[in-house]
C-alpha cells in the first residue's frame, strides 16, 4: 500500500476504520492472560478486526456512561489507534513520519476537561486544561513553549525567561504510551495501528492540599446550618443543664440515658471529632476559648461565693474518666453550661471549624489519581509528526472517547470468583497433615486475656494479664480459612435478618466429587 507524506493533507486519527467508533480510540476489554499477543494477531485481518469489534468495553454505569475495571478484577483495557491520511485513497499514514504517539487520560469537569500533571519533579493532580491552553494544546511544556519563539536567539531567551516565570507553563500532562503494531501486523493490515493500556488504577497522588470544598462553597462554614446543626446545644451558644449536678462523676451512669447522653456525645464530639484533648498547638485556639467558659458549680452550705470549673479542664477530667477510662480523679458534675453571647458563640464555632479542616487535611490525605467514585473520563490519543521542512513538530489529535467511569474494586467485573478449596473438617487425618505454617507472638497481657474463661470474654469482664511469658502459638492457615468462613456464614445469617442481602452475596452450587466417602452409619 502506498504510503503519503503528511505535509500536504490532514492526518486523522481513529479507531481502526473497518471498526466501529469513527475518529475516536477503540476501547478493548480483555480477560485472557496474553490479551495484547492476541489483539495484535487478531490486527492482522478483517475477521479478527471484527472479532475485536465485538471486544469493546459494554458494561454501563447508572447514569449510561462506559464502566471500566480494574487489573485486580481481572479485567484488562486496551485502546487502538489507526492514522491514516486524508487524502484520495484515504492511504495509511507512514510511520517513520510519526516522532511519538501517546494518549492522556482527562477527568470530566462540567464542561471541561482537567488533566493529571506534573511540574518539577512533583505530581500536581488534577489541573483545568484552559491553564494550559486548552484540550488541544501539546500535553508537555516544552512543545507549547517552543512554538512561542521567534527563532532569534536573544528574543527567545527572554520569551523564555517570561513565560517560565508562570508556574501553569511548567505543567506536564501525564503522557499513557502507545505502540506502534509490529511492521509485519501493520502491513497484513494494510493499517498503521497503535495499541496502549488503559490505566484504570494509579498509586500516584497529588501534592496539592486536599480540598474539604470547592473554592466559594460556604455551605459547611463555620456558620453555616449544616455545620451548626451537627453540633450539641452546648458547642452552639446554647444553655445546658447537667445530669448529676452536685455528684462526684461515675463510670455508672454511662448506661443511662436522656440528659446523660447528650452529655456523652457532647464529650464524644469533642474528643473524637475535633480532638480537643490530645491535639496539642493544633488546638490551642479552641483550648483557650474552652477554658473562657466558666460551668458554676452547685451551690454548699458552707459557700460564700460562686464556685466554677471552667469547661476545658471539667470536659477532659470528664472524657479521661468516662471514655478513656483513665486513672484520675473523678471531677464533679456542674450545674449548667450558660448560654453565650452571640460573637462568643460565632467565634467557638470558627475555632471548631478551623480544627476540622485541620483534622480533615490530616485524615484525608492527598488525592489520588482515581479516587473520586463518581468522577467520568475520557481518552484522548495523539501522533507527533515530522515537519518535512525542519521546522517544529506538529501534534494531531484523535477525537475524544466515549465519556467511561471505573468501577470500584470490589464490583464483579463477570470473570469466574477465585476458588478457595477448604480442607474436609471431618477428615481427621488429613487435619493431622496440616502444619502449623503461621504463628502468632501473644505478649504476656493478651494471653492473660485469652487464658481466662470464655464466659467471662462474652459477658466483657475478662481481664488482661500484666505478667508471666509471652507464647509463640502456631496455626495452619486453612484452618484458620476454615474458623473464618464458619463465622462468617454465622455473621451473614444475622445481617440478613435486617439487610436481607443473602440472595446477592452468596451463590452456592453443588456439584459431584469423585470418590465421595458415604456418610458413615449411625
Amino acid at each position: 500500500m502506498t504510503l503519503h507524506p503528511v505535509a500536504s493533507h490532514p492526518v486523522l486519527l481513529g479507531a481502526p476504520r473497518d471498526m466501529s467508533g469513527g475518529g475516536r480510540p477503540a476501547l478493548l476489554q480483555r480477560s485472557d492472560e496474553d490479551f495484547i499477543a492476541s489483539t495484535l494477531d487478531d490486527l492482522r485481518s478483517a475477521g479478527g478486526r471484527q472479532a475485536l469489534d465485538a471486544l469493546r468495553a459494554q458494561a454501563t454505569a447508572s447514569d449510561g456512561a462506559l464502566k471500566l475495571f480494574h487489573p485486580v478484577q481481572r479485567q484488562f483495557h486496551l485502546a487502538l489507534i489507526e492514522s491514516w491520511c486524508d487524502a484520495p485513497g484515504a492511504p495509511r499514514l507512514d510511520p517513520a513520519r510519526v516522532i511519538s504517539a501517546g494518549m492522556v487520560l482527562r477527568r470530566i469537569a462540567g464542561s471541561a476537561r482537567q488533566g493529571w500533571m506534573r511540574s518539577n519533579g512533583r505530581v500536581r493532580g488534577w489541573v483545568p486544561l484552559n491553564r494550559v491552553g486548552g484540550d488541544l494544546a501539546d500535553p508537555l511544556a516544552a512543545p507549547r513553549l517552543q512554538r512561542t519563539l521567534t527563532g532569534v536567539a536573544d528574543i527567545d531567551r527572554k520569551l523564555a525567561g517570561f513565560a517560565l516565570e508562570n508556574a501553569d507553563n511548567r505543567l506536564d500532562e501525564h503522557i499513557i504510551s502507545l505502540y506502534l503494531a509490529p511492521p509485519d501486523v501493520c502491513a497484513d493490515a494494510a493499517k498503521t495501528v497503535f495499541y496502549g493500556i488503559v490505566p484504570t488504577a494509579s498509586s500516584e497522588l497529588s501534592e496539592a492540599e486536599p480540598e474539604f470544598l470547592p473554592p466559594g462553597d460556604d455551605s459547611f462554614g463555620p456558620q453555616s446550618d449544616a455545620f451548626l446543626g451537627h453540633l450539641p446545644d452546648a458547642l452552639r451558644g446554647l444553655g445546658m443543664r447537667f445530669p448529676h449536678a452536685g455528684e462526684t462523676l461515675t463510670t455508672a451512669w454511662l448506661d443511662e440515658s436522656g440528659d446523660m447522653q447528650t452529655f456523652i456525645q457532647l464529650l464524644h464530639q469533642l474528643g473524637s471529632e475535633f480532638d480537643a484533648f490530645d491535639g496539642g498547638d493544633a488546638v490551642a485556639d479552641l483550648k483557650s476559648r474552652l477554658q473562657a467558659i466558666r460551668l458554676p458549680l452547685v451551690w454548699r452550705e458552707d459557700d460564700t461565693v460562686q464556685r466554677t470549673v471552667d469547661a476545658y479542664t471539667f470536659l477532659s477530667q470528664a472524657s479521661a474518666l468516662l471514655l478513656t477510662r483513665e486513672s484520675v480523679s473523678a471531677p464533679e458534675m456542674p450545674e449548667s453550661w450558660p448560654a453565650m453571647e452571640t460573637a462568643d458563640s460565632a467565634a467557638l464555632a470558627q475555632s471548631l471549624h478551623s480544627v476540622m479542616l485541620a483534622r480533615f487535611k490530616a485524615t484525608k490525605g492527598r488525592e489520588g489519581r482515581f479516587d473520586a467514585p463518581d468522577a467520568r473520563y475520557v481518552i484522548r490519543a495523539f501522533v507527533r509528526l515530522k515537519c518535512p521542512n525542519g521546522g517544529p513538530a506538529r501534534i494531531v489529535w484523535s477525537d475524544e472517547s466515549p465519556a467511561f467511569a471505573i468501577a470500584p474494586w470490589y464490583e464483579g467485573a463477570g470473570a469466574p470468583p477465585v476458588q478457595i478449596p477448604l480442607p474436609d473438617a471431618s477428615d481427621k487425618n488429613l487435619l493431622k497433615a496440616l502444619k502449623p505454617n503461621v504463628a502468632f507472638v501473644v505478649p504476656p497481657a493478651m494471653q492473660g486475656l485469652l487464658g481466662g474463661k470464655a464466659k467471662d470474654l462474652m459477658s466483657g469482664s475478662g481481664g488482661f494479664g500484666v505478667q508471666g511469658l509471652s507464647w509463640i502459638c502456631s496455626f495452619n492457615i486453612p484452618v484458620i480459612t476454615i474458623c473464618a468462613f464458619i463465622v462468617l456464614n454465622i455473621f451473614l445469617s444475622l445481617f440478613n435478618l435486617i439487610f436481607g442481602w443473602m440472595f446477592f452475596i452468596k451463590i452456592c452450587l453443588p456439584f459431584p466429587k469423585l470418590g465421595n466417602k458415604p456418610p458413615p452409619s449411625p
